[in-house]
């Protein structure tokens, strides 16, 4: 009798244990909290070192460039009073010159469970591809087409509500990547707005594009649009006075299962100027990956973008593996990045690694390797 008891309490143990859904490990940081439990300061960051090679053709330009940068290191502080309505985030990055400038910023309020309100510097609700952690991303970097649609961070007061399987945004701030900056130089105004929806999974499975071995299948829709303005000089005659108005819009897509993932999204601007020639621009990002071990997995991803006003055409091909030391928190990443068409100065980013063709030339060929520790 004892035996048949024991037997079956080893059973319900190994089916408890076989239905847990896999949690990666995070970083734990330094939190402080009050006697009374009401107020919490935590200390955390993030570190990011690289190398990078880079091969391009050209006339009078250097074709291969590699060596070692720092790519982010981010100390941060964050936390909560009046036990936990009124959250705070600061911190901010020495990036790849050392120069330490301010990224995150902002305080809130919780007035009920899936309310938010906060206002300051942070990720406008725009791009999912932003608004997931630099540290939680596939590849060492965002894709170039994001960058070029993506409105980055921005200033503003920002309304969050999850209702059930919903999540609502609406901002009202500036313009795309006014960060750092004074009233007097960005858009006169900025209104962003984006709506999601889930499967049954919590919110927290959408932090990262991993699709981690053991994890139940799970998605998110999302939409959104911002549209902003004021005055620029656009004709050259030294005064402020042209009118522009910038509208974007994105949808995107995410499905995570057991061991993989899929994500895209799909990005259109229309730019119109009193004192210039207007366009539309519209843009793709697709990837996925597969877990081959438990602790390495392999991903694809394709980046597009195009205009009506001839300023290039963006193709760029990435491959790469992730060495999931300790899930995010100590991580190697290595991808290769091949543009199939010249890489013009709309769509470059230095800090993703790739440089400015010379006119005419394509196939870019960009190597990453990444360590990435968060503490």
């Amino acid at each position: 009798m004892s035996g048949a008891m024991e037997d079956a309490s080893t059973r319900l143990s190994l089916l408890s244990s076989a239905s847990t859904v896999y949690a990666p490990p995070k970083a734990s940081g330094v939190t402080l909290t009050s006697a009374d439990g009401t107020a919490k300061l935590k200390f955390s960051g993030q570190f990011q070192f690289r190398h990078v090679i880079n091969h391009r053709e050209g006339d009078g330009i250097d074709n291969d460039d590699f060596g070692f940068e720092h790519r982010r290191i981010r100390p941060k502080v964050s936390g909560s009073v009046l036990d936990g309505k009124v959250p705070f985030e600061f911190f901010g990055e020495f990036a790849r010159t050392a120069t330490f400038t301010l990224v995150d910023a902002w305080v809130g309020y919780v007035p009920g469970e899936g309310q938010r309100f906060r206002l300051g510097q942070y990720v406008a609700p725009f791009s999912r591809e932003e608004m997931v952690s630099s540290s939680r991303r596939l590849a060492s970097d965002y894709t170039l087409s994001h960058n070029y649609f993506t409105l980055e961070r921005t200033q503003g007061l920002e309304y969050r509500l999850r209702e059930g399987d919903w999540g609502y945004y609406v901002m009202f701030g500036e313009g795309v990547r006014d960060k750092n900056t004074p009233y007097t130089m960005d858009a006169d105004y900025g209104l962003t707005a984006r709506v999601e929806r889930k499967s049954e999974a919590d919110w927290k499975r959408h932090d990262d594009f991993v699709g981690w071995r053991g994890e139940e299948l799970a998605w998110l829709a999302g939409a959104a649009v911002h549209v902003s303005g004021g005055q620029t000089d656009a004709d050259g005659d030294l005064l402020v006075d042209d009118d522009y108005k910038d509208l974007r819009g994105t949808v995107d897509f995410g499905i995570e299962g057991d061991g993989w993932n899929a994500f895209a999204a799909l990005f259109g601007q229309s730019f119109d100027i009193e004192a210039g020639e207007s366009f539309t621009a519209f843009g793709a990002t697709i990837q996925g990956g597969v877990f081959v071990t438990d602790d390495v997995d392999i991903f694809a991803q394709y980046a597009w973008a195009d205009d009506d006003a001839g300023l290039g055409i963006l193709n760029v091909i990435t491959v790469g593996t992730n060495y999931y030391i300790h899930g995010h928190v100590l991580k190697l990443t290595v991808d290769a990045n091949y543009a199939l068409d010249e890489i013009t100065s709309t769509y470059n980013s230095s800090s993703r690694g790739f440089r400015t063709d010379a006119m005419g030339q394509d196939g870019q060929f960009v190597v990453r390797t990444q360590i990435q520790a968060l503490f």
